[in-house]
């Protein structure tokens, strides 16, 4: 029996192929109808017998083409159209939202085939993409999903390209970014100092200068990068005096050849780096790496990406090295992706540009395999704008603007969260109107009007500002590391009770401390704490984030007073010591912590391995670093837990006291203070089972980027029984603040 069937397909089904798929399925199946994109996703009519069209909706719900995501679909019979034929119509907007958008993919296999193919009339163009590929959520500037609502509307595609885009059968139909030589944006490369034009092949001649050691801006996806020869010295170490980044790693670019040189890659690493997101993998560095020391200094761990664009592609191939391929931005401020180069040109000696706008911009994602699964560091390119499914389901849409490091915002609505790119640190005004300019963006894109806004309960972040902008919308805090508890019960689906185990640097207490050590009990309807770490008074507030001997003079003062080991530690730094001392012994100028990033700044600086962080966290990756050089050793040095008030209190003094008294080297000490902390943790989590009866634990917060203490952590755990969640697909660092956020906020609907 002949019938007609309408559906409605949401989710990420426009600019991945979606249309030209259905219309061959429908073929398939032998049904007629019609297809077109609206503002509220796929319209789709299907006619034919019962039978065929029951197959065609199973196999296009349940395979769909890769790039594709079906959030949801509505299905309902309607009045048979008589149809001979299946027609892709216009698209339509029809003034609501509901449509999701692609992440920008990185070139296929395809495209990269023809873009070495000399007889191919795309041979080596820097812009070949098809519908599998390219840029999406970077130059959209509106839904439905089509080249007018794009960057490329101000290039007309020519007779061959309008051909390939309107057959249902090519790779390139309906594929908005299509041009070639003879439509689509052109290269250029400039003089920095002078912002002279320099004629020739701008590919040729910014490999020619990548050679001879200079530094360029290259234009990528989300923004520009700057780039260098990564195995010369004196350019990385110019790059970093031009940024202001005195030692934080820089990531890189190079050929899966060149990536094996210098570091370790397992099958799992291949297939993430290869993969369409193409982030930035840290990887394993080899013994014998020929990459400039200047790149990550002192680091065991190099951060290599693939290339994901065909300018990447092409200028690789006339370099024999990897290339540094970092953020140009001005340190601390979001990543430069605006064409105006008054600000780029101060930061190179070239510029390799485009003229394809960037619309919206967004930083490489960073990330690392753990226990054989992908683990994000920084959920950014190649992952945004994907949703996450979120196990409540409310009706109104909530805003949560993030913390202050590490930002991004969150919308949930609809039983899902779509997180936003990498802001950076929202501590300057560039970087607060970069979260504004992307939270408008979003709200656009996807038809959202926020009912309820989250703050970070700290009252001296500069993002609150951005609440200003949403007048008579209310506003609520929620605490820092219960915010990082949720975000991990989000992203798992978790709706039950656990223990939350949340590290991390810095975060505004209930009590007006400053926390970041901390263990609760609760699920979404409520996060409970339960114990901490013992307070220690921490000088000089957040410069002592800056300085960690002076949270490592405070250790000492506890267990010394101002004599002693205390003093002589203290002499280390002249008279700023001596003074310090006195701050510490009076408490002024300064302020309680139970911070666990201070523990580890304090076990780096009073093991001699610095005493000062140039970028978040230096110390303690280096702690980390010499723990991973030690033979293995499993003892552990000594803590307490102990009930004070209405907290159970652990005190790792202890800890110290023989960290400083062991004689062993650098490397086995580092190595037992972290099996220490791993042990304390599980102590913990066995206290709180005892009382509660809870058996899983949720391991969170940005000292749990230290994978050596997850490792050693959630062992532990394991043996004693206990289900361990980790975060996966959302970063365990301040990058996944504003979906816990969003996520407990949520309860008040």
């Amino acid at each position: 029996m002949e019938k007609r069937f309408r559906l409605l397909i949401k989710g990420i089904v426009q600019g991945v192929g979606f249309r030209p798929f259905l219309y061959r399925s429908a073929k398939k199946y032998n049904l007629c109808g019609l297809v077109k994109n609206t503002s509220r996703g796929v319209i789709l009519e299907v006619e034919g017998s019962e039978k065929s069209i029951k197959e065609f909706i199973s196999y296009i719900i349940n395979d769909p083409p890769p790039l594709s995501l079906i959030e949801n679909y509505e299905s309902r019979e309607i009045k048979r159209q008589y149809s001979k034929e299946f027609e892709i119509l216009s698209s339509e907007d029809d003034g609501e939202g509901g449509l999701l958008v692609s992440p920008d993919i990185a070139i296929c296999a395809n495209c990269k085939t023809e873009l070495f193919h000399p007889e191919d009339r795309r041979y080596r163009y820097p812009f070949i993409n098809c519908t599998d590929c390219g840029p999406r959520v970077s130059i959209i500037r509106d839904l439905p999903y089509d080249r007018p609502r794009t960057t490329m509307k101000d290039f007309p595609m020519c007779p061959d390209c309008e051909r390939e885009y309107k057959d249902p059968y090519d790779r390139r139909y309906h594929a908005q970014p299509v041009s070639c030589y003879d439509c689509g944006p052109t290269l250029s490369f400039f003089e920095s100092s002078s912002g002279k034009k320099l004629t020739g092949d701008p590919l040729d001649i910014a490999a020619q200068k990548l050679n001879e050691g200079f530094i360029l801006a290259v234009k990528g996806l989300g923004g520009y990068h700057l780039a260098c020869n990564a195995v010369l010295p004196e350019p990385v170490a110019r790059m970093r005096e031009l940024k202001g980044r005195e030692t934080k790693p820089f990531a890189m670019m190079g050929t899966l050849e060149m990536i094996r040189r210098q570091a370790t890659v397992s099958g799992e690493e291949k297939k993430w780096l290869s993969s369409p997101a193409s982030p930035i993998l840290l990887l394993k560095r080899k013994k014998n790496s020929t990459i400039a020391e200047p790149v990550a200094p002192g680091l065991k761990e190099l951060g290599f990406m693939l290339p994901y664009t065909p300018i990447h592609l092409l200028l690789l191939q006339k370099i024999k090295e990897p290339l540094v391929m970092t953020s140009a931005n001005i340190s601390g401020e979001p990543i430069i992706y605006k064409d105006e180069m008054g600000a780029i040109r101060a930061l190179c000696d070239y510029i390799l540009s485009h003229d394809r706008e960037i619309h919206i911009f967004a930083d490489d994602s960073v990330a690392r395999i753990f226990d054989g699964q992908l683990h994000l560091t920084r959920r950014s390119r190649g992952f945004v704008p994907f949703p996450l499914k979120i196990p409540v389901d409310r009706k109104k849409t909530v805003l949560a603007l993030g913390p202050m490091l590490k930002t991004t915002f969150t919308f949930l609505f609809n039983g899902k969260a779509i997180m936003s790119q990498y802001i950076g640190d929202t501590d300057s005004p560039a970087s607060i109107e970069a979260e504004k300019t992307a939270i408008r963006h979003f709200m656009k894109l996807f038809s959202l009007k926020p009912d309820l806004l989250v703050v970070d309960k700290h009252p001296g972040y500069p993002n609150r500002e951005i609440t200003a902008d949403f007048k008579g919308v209310p506003v609520i805090e929620i605490q820092h590391h219960k915010a990082h508890v949720a975000s991990l019960l989000a992203e798992r689906g978790e709706l039950g009770q656990v223990i939350g185990i949340s590290m991390d640097g810095t975060g505004y207490g209930d009590d007006g401390a400053i926390w970041g050590g901390e263990f609760f009990v609760g699920d979404y309807r409520g996060i409970n704490r339960f114990g901490h770490l013992k307070y220690l008074f921490l000088p000089s507030g957040d410069r002592a984030a800056k300085e960690p001997w002076r949270f490592a003079l405070s250790v000492l003062y506890s267990l010394y007073g101002a004599e002693g080991k205390t003093t002589e530690f203290a002499r280390r730094f002249g008279r700023k010591g001596e003074l310090l001392i006195e701050v510490i012994r009076k408490e002024a100028g300064g302020i309680p912590t139970s911070s666990c990033g201070r523990v580890f700044d304090a076990a780096a600086a009073l093991l001699g391995i610095g005493y000062f962080n140039n970028y978040e966290g230096e110390m303690p990756i280096k702690l980390q670093a010499a723990a991973e050089g030690s033979r293995k050793i499993e003892e552990s040095y000594n803590f307490f837990i102990k009930k004070e008030g209405n907290f159970q209190v652990l005190n790792l003094l202890p800890t110290f006291q023989d960290l400083i008294d062991d004689a062993r080297e650098r490397a086995d000490k580092a190595r037992i203070f972290h099996n220490t902390l791993a042990q304390a943790f599980t102590k913990m989590a066995r206290i709180i089972r005892n009382e509660y009866s809870i058996n899983k634990v949720g391991l969170t917060g940005g000292v749990f980027q230290n994978v050596l203490l997850l490792r050693l952590t959630k062992d532990l755990l394991e043996k004693k029984g206990f289900l361990v969640l980790t975060h996966r697909q959302v970063p365990t660092n301040d990058g996944g603040v504003s979906l816990g956020q969003a996520f407990l906020a949520s309860t008040l609907f």
